[in-house]
């Protein structure tokens, strides 16, 4: 679940009635074989964005229209229309679908836990036949091997994997932090911790109640505790965050540990009460009532926005261990309906446009590069390397004048062995039960195995 600014409620509605009024409108002409996406010798491309990735893919310098409009400049055949909706609304989207009709060829708003829902549901198109020549080419080697996770998957029909997907759009677990108060506290960034302990022993030495300074916060809102906090710090005690059965561990010792831990911090007052609270921790950040941050890496550009020079004030570095274990990852990844009429044509917008030439603007926004060349480019030990011509053509995308950010590279070494949340066929509904479980177990006098145990009471039922 990648962060993301939310609509003014107004335009919400209205945009949802808009989408509503549109899809009905496609599976009319579906039914009464109306639509026609070749129309004076141009093929229509209809190009699905969230609202909230519109406006942040045109900030600051029009990103996304620039790179569609290029996109029409090198192949004249092809026109792009442009459509948006609030947000990914899957029931919005799968209704049409089960008519076998799509009013969109083109799907940006498809995160890594929703292409197993569309595959499973065979929605999408499978892109190894329409790719075919840059995948013979070494493809899949050019995006950041973290990322790829859940754009190639099985079908359930035939067992067959296939690629449903490219990823144009990453998040990371990241370390945000107040450079200025590490300054003004007269501690160098070098002492950033390397351990959770390292972590902690930070944050006492930077609490500071006269100041209402706390030294770190998470975000324990329900919606966000499990991805923010829970997993990151048992993936820290275990390695892993699954159990036997590759499902949320929420049953080990490194569970019930990862529980009490976050507790003691919360009671110990080195989180601020705010934490509990939907936004108020990336909020009680950029106020500068928090230290140290772990979350996206958004949030520590977002918080950075809100100075001049930025940077002066606010780092993002790895979260401790990461670098080594992998960090927690959430991607956006492009993808084509399989009721699409237009399967080559999406999937050369979806690879050229999105995928490579937008990747500048991906990164503006404060998401994260998932192609190599972006990275590579600007390392100096990076020796260059021979590449086939069809992935030399995609390299040329990418605007050769931009850079991207130190923290960019800081945090590419613990996007390879990242890892996504587990189950996404059901991982919204787990991580809301551990969210509650959590916060009724911060006031309660029980243990943390019983307050896991009474999630596991609820989280069973949902495998059988």
């Amino acid at each position: 679940m990648c962060g993301r600014r939310a609509a003014h409620p107004m335009q919400k509605w209205i945009a949802l009635g808009l989408l509503g009024l549109m899809v009905a409108g496609f599976v009319a002409e579906r039914r009464l074989n109306a639509y026609n996406p070749h129309r004076g010798g141009v093929t229509h491309v209809r190009l699905l964005v969230a609202s909230w990735q519109y406006s942040a893919f045109q900030y600051p310098d029009g990103d996304l229209e620039r790179c569609l409009r290029d996109f029409e400049k090198r192949h004249p055949e092809i026109k792009i229309d442009l459509r948006m909706m609030p947000e990914a609304n899957e029931i919005t989207l799968m209704l049409p679908w089960r008519e076998g009709a799509t009013p969109f060829d083109v799907l940006l708003t498809t995160n890594n836990e929703t292409t197993t829902r569309y595959v499973e549901g065979g929605f999408l198109t499978p892109l190894d036949e329409y790719l075919e020549p840059e995948l013979s080419a070494g493809l899949l080697g050019e995006f950041l091997k973290g990322y790829l996770q859940y754009c190639l998957l099985t079908d359930p029909r035939t067992g067959e994997e296939h690629i449903y997907g490219l990823p144009f759009m990453g998040e990371i677990q990241a370390l945000n932090y107040r450079r200025d108060v590490l300054a003004e506290s007269g501690i160098p960034e070098s002492e950033l911790p390397d351990t959770w302990q390292e972590f902690e022993d930070l944050a006492r030495r930077l609490k500071d109640p006269s100041k209402m300074q706390y030294g770190m916060t998470f975000d324990f809102a329900p919606a966000f505790f499990s991805q923010n906090a829970y997993v990151p710090i048992l993936h820290a005690f275990r390695g892993s965050i699954v159990d036997e059965k590759g499902r949320l561990d929420v049953a080990s010792p490194e569970a019930a540990q990862t529980f009490e831990l976050l507790k003691r911090w919360y009671q110990e007052e080195l989180i601020p009460p705010g934490a509990l609270t939907p936004n108020q921790a990336a909020d009680g950040f950029r106020a500068k009532i928090a230290v140290m941050f772990p979350s996206w890496q958004s949030r520590g550009l977002w918080a950075m926005r809100d100075y001049e020079d930025g940077e002066k004030y606010i780092g993002i570095v790895p979260c401790p261990g990461d670098e080594e274990r992998g960090a927690l990852l959430c991607h956006y990844i492009a993808a084509v309906p399989a009721a699409s009429p237009v399967p080559r044509e999406a999937a050369r917008v979806l690879l050229e446009a999105i995928c490579f030439d937008l990747q500048a603007g991906v990164t503006k926004e404060g998401k994260m590069p998932v192609v190599r060349h972006i990275y590579d480019r600007q390392d100096p030990d990076r020796k260059p390397r021979v590449v086939p011509p069809e992935i030399q053509a995609l390299h040329d995308l990418v605007d050769p004048t931009y850079r991207v950010p130190d923290w960019v590279m800081l945090l590419r070494p613990a996007v390879d062995p990242g890892y996504c949340v587990p189950d996404p066929l059901t991982w919204q509904r787990v991580a809301d039960i551990v969210g509650i479980e959590f916060q009724r177990y911060l006031t309660e006098d029980i243990s943390a195995e019983e307050a896991l145990l009474r999630a596991r009471k609820q989280i069973d039922p949902l495998y059988r």
